[in-house]
């Protein structure tokens, strides 16, 4: 008899590509590939224009349901959890769930009021050090590390981006249940169908033909350290002028409208579906992980270091940007500088770097592809999902 898997995301960002949306997603997929009936349970507090494009898309042989919750805010926030754990054991007897897949902590509450059923908690990241950074209230502070308290006390065996973030949780709890690293790897499909004729014809189309054109791909949250990038551009420029900079992002530019005017028009700013992302990365040459020493950033797996490298662009980041220096380092495609701010002899540093790889930008290109399609595929994360559920059988 097939087994049912629910899995929840307890803060969905509806019309949007956000990481742990395309992280959930794969989840879903995988599940279901490996003989599960997924039905799928998505809370969210804002853009329900977008609920209907979203089960549009959704994908096919998964039930998806979505739900309006409280925001945490106003101490709505034990309220709130009450209210999904209601939904999510309606939704358990509804579907018979034999497991709960939790993506992120918060998460984990969901299952409250359904103590008997196994649940496979998802730690896409701490959420302490991410909210006080951000600088909530000191109630959510509080409140998260709670929920990594519930999550590993409850969960039958747990998932995390990154050996550090494994270690780092042990603040909040010493558990012994079983721990697997499933790092935030790409769906090998759309980047291994790339074929060089389309970066010529993005490069053409753009102007970018005899260029070096470095990237930022992603969100433009304040642990991102998006000014810090582009003043690496900027400083590059001054001495090369072959620089130019694309920032891919579906966020609001414009807290640095005035910085990237400083690259004399040498940019340029383009909201990409996800299916378009392969591409416009495949265009580029260099990719940007830049982070501050932050337990946000040390304990993260960062989605765009893999899919810049299976891009065939160098890798750029700092000591901090989570698995990244451990990428650059094993693919031997990249560059870690301490950073993010980068003293006068890293731009020098940096600088001949990139002229190395474009040196030879053909066989460099096929080395940083095949790092990530021998050693960060979706697909290896997959097979350890399937030991972790034949486990808790």
């Amino acid at each position: 008899m097939t087994k049912t898997v629910l899995l929840i995301h307890s803060k969905y960002p509806l019309g949007t590509n956000a990481g742990d949306k395309i992280r959930t997603l794969n989840m879903a997929v995988s599940l279901k590939r490996l003989g599960y009936n997924v039905i799928f349970l998505g809370f969210y507090t804002r853009r329900i224009g977008n609920k209907r494009k979203e089960l549009s898309g959704f994908p096919e042989g998964i039930k998806p349901h979505f739900f309006y919750t409280l925001p945490n805010r106003l101490h709505l926030h034990r309220l709130a959890a009450w209210y999904r754990a209601a939904v999510t054991k309606r939704i358990c007897q509804k579907y018979s769930v034999d497991f709960i897949q939790a993506e992120t902590t918060s998460a984990a509450t969901c299952a409250k009021f359904v103590p008997s059923i196994p649940l496979v908690v998802d730690f896409h990241a701490d959420f302490v050090p991410e909210i006080e950074m951000g600088g909530y209230a000191k109630y959510l502070v509080r409140y998260a590390a709670e929920e990594n308290r519930f999550a590993l006390a409850r969960a039958a065996a747990t998932i995390t981006v990154s050996e550090n973030l494994r270690n780092n949780l042990a603040a909040y709890a010493q558990s012994i249940i079983p721990n697997y690293i499933l790092p935030c790897n790409i769906s090998t499909e759309p980047f291994a169908s790339l074929i060089p004729d389309t970066r010529q014809a993005l490069r053409k189309r753009y102007g970018l033909e005899g260029k070096t054109v470095l990237c930022y791909s992603g969100g433009l949250h304040i642990w991102q350290c998006i000014a810090e990038t582009i003043d690496t551009v900027i400083r590059l420029r001054k001495r090369n002028p072959d620089y130019f900079f694309c920032l891919y992002t579906n966020d609001d530019i414009t807290p640095y409208k005035k910085q990237l005017q400083q690259l004399d028009g040498a940019y340029m700013v383009k909201s990409l579906k996800q299916s378009e992302m392969p591409a416009y990365l495949s265009m580029t040459d260099a990719g940007f992980v830049l982070r501050a020493n932050s337990l946000v950033n040390i304990n993260a797996s960062p989605t765009k270091t893999a899919e810049y490298l299976a891009a065939g662009m160098m890798l750029i980041g700092t000591t901090y940007a989570g698995d990244a220096p451990q990428m650059i380092k094993e693919s031997g495609c990249g560059i870690t500088v301490t950073g993010p701010q980068l003293s006068d002899a890293e731009i020098g540093e940096l600088d001949n770097a990139l002229a190395r790889f474009m040196e030879n930008r053909h066989e460099n290109a096929a080395k940083a592809r095949n790092y990530v399609f021998e050693y960060r595929t979706w697909e290896s994360n997959e097979r350890k999902l399937a030991e972790i559920y034949q486990r808790i059988v």
